[in-house]
């Protein structure tokens, strides 16, 4: 009976802290206990990319073709020259970012900050719907699945 009182708690505060504006961190989460410290590589994937099409936004449109990975398992990653305005196609999707946390736990502002906007190597780990990038100084950014072809600018 303590056992479920405990849950129910650990349970309350995480919702009270998420609704409060809180970013969730991998303490905090299904994500808790995951160790990124030795990543396996991502699956190969033999499929050529398409050349995409023109988007409404004066960008590229393009298909995601990254391979399935398994969830709850870090993979390495590195973002592309652009940073997150690069693709970030992993699980057979793209990924949108959501938010971010420095090392110190500060809001991490992800179009300003140089590991950000620069390729940075990291790992991540993807649990259904959602995946976390850790990078080498300990800053994580939070994504969230997108659902189909992604428009990118013209930083690719």
């Amino acid at each position: 009976m303590r056992a479920r009182s405990l849950v129910l708690a650990a349970a309350a505060a995480l919702l009270t802290a998420c609704s409060a504006g809180a970013v969730p961190t991998e303490t905090d989460s299904a994500f808790a206990g995951i160790s990124t410290s030795n990543p396996r590589d991502l699956p190969l994937n033999f499929e050529a990319p398409e050349d995409g099409r023109p988007g409404p936004n004066g960008g590229t449109l393009l298909q995601p073709i990254s391979a399935p990975i398994e969830d709850g398992i870090a993979f390495r990653y590195g973002l592309g020259h652009c940073g997150l305005l690069s693709p970030v196609d992993v699980d057979g999707s793209y990924w949108d970012p959501i938010e971010g946390t420095t090392s110190s736990g500060a809001p991490l502002d992800l179009a300003e900050d140089g590991e950000m906007i620069n390729a940075t190597q990291g790992a991540i780990v993807v649990i259904g719907d959602e995946m976390r990038f850790r990078t080498a100084t300990g800053s994580v950014v939070r994504f969230e699945r997108h659902a189909g072809e992604k428009e990118f600018p013209g930083c690719m």
